[in-house]
């Protein structure tokens, strides 16, 4: 298919989008050959309103996963609560990116000027050959719901969410570093041994306790780089100094005389 023939798909898909009153959900199936394979994806803000979102692959690599003219759509609305794939720290309606890859994710902008019910939610997939799974990844809570299965349904304050939530094709809460070396587990260490781990923004430190004595302290982001190491601590207390710049959600794993265990913090 060349890039014309493309062109014209995403301009027909963008007549597509826009706010509608929330409607039920269908599930169809199209098996296509050289077509982009399509998501559509369905977010319900707090007034009952939908916006909808669509994330294109190109079979031939025609758009990559940064901003690609004649497929990707800006949003250009100004609506008060809204849901956009972010591109380079900007907002779209439409993103097309290469061939499908389900170890790639996609991040989700939220921005709600209004607290209340959101729900996000897989419209229909459009030209995949065989069914895939589509998860969507809340960082915070480190969840991730089976888009095919149910919605996602949460109750949000207001403000700007552009690190929590994520498009992804995996549920990956197993497995914290990318090479697949460090495996997260919320309880590695015996029932007898209690340790709780905290991040005092105001001081910049890292406050623990535990009735083993910690060896290790170790801190991942949330796409398992590991961004902090404290080792021979031999000690129950801990106070360290963690200066966090960029990071928001983390996983902090740490080392006992008894074994591991990992708990998520907000920086």
């Amino acid at each position: 298919m060349n890039t014309l023939t493309y062109l014209y798909t995403w301009v027909f898909c963008a007549l597509f989008l826009g706010l509608t009153p929330a409607a039920a959900h269908t599930t169809e199936s199209t098996v296509a050959f050289n077509q982009p394979q399509l998501i559509r994806i369905d977010f319900t803000m707090p007034n009952g309103y939908v916006r909808h979102l669509l994330l294109g692959f190109t079979p031939d690599n025609a758009a990559s996963d940064g901003v690609d003219y004649g497929y990707d759509a800006l949003n250009m609305d100004n609506y008060p609560d809204d849901l956009n794939w972010m591109i380079n720290n900007e907002r779209y309606v439409i993103q097309g990116v290469g061939a499908f890859d389900d170890s790639k994710q996609y991040p989700l902008g939220m921005f709600l000027s209004n607290a209340g019910n959101v729900a996000i939610a897989l419209d229909r997939l459009e030209n995949f050959n065989n069914p895939i799974d589509v998860y969507l990844y809340d960082a915070v809570n480190n969840t991730h719901t089976l888009l095919n299965e149910s919605d996602f349904q949460d109750t949000i304050s207001e403000g700007t969410y552009l690190d929590r939530f994520f498009i992804t094709f995996k549920d990956n809460s197993g497995s914290l570093d990318e090479f697949g070396n460090v495996v997260l587990s919320i309880n590695d260490t015996p029932d007898d041994d209690k340790t709780s781990i905290t991040y005092v923004r105001n001081t910049k430190e890292l406050h623990g306790k535990s009735n083993q004595t910690i060896r290790q302290i170790e801190i991942y982001n949330i796409l398992g780089k590991r961004i902090g190491n404290f080792q021979n601590i031999n000690s129950k207390h801990i106070r360290l100094p963690l200066h966090i710049s960029k990071e928001r959600y983390g996983i902090i794993k740490i080392h006992t005389q008894n074994g591991h265990t990992s708990k998520k913090v907000i920086f």
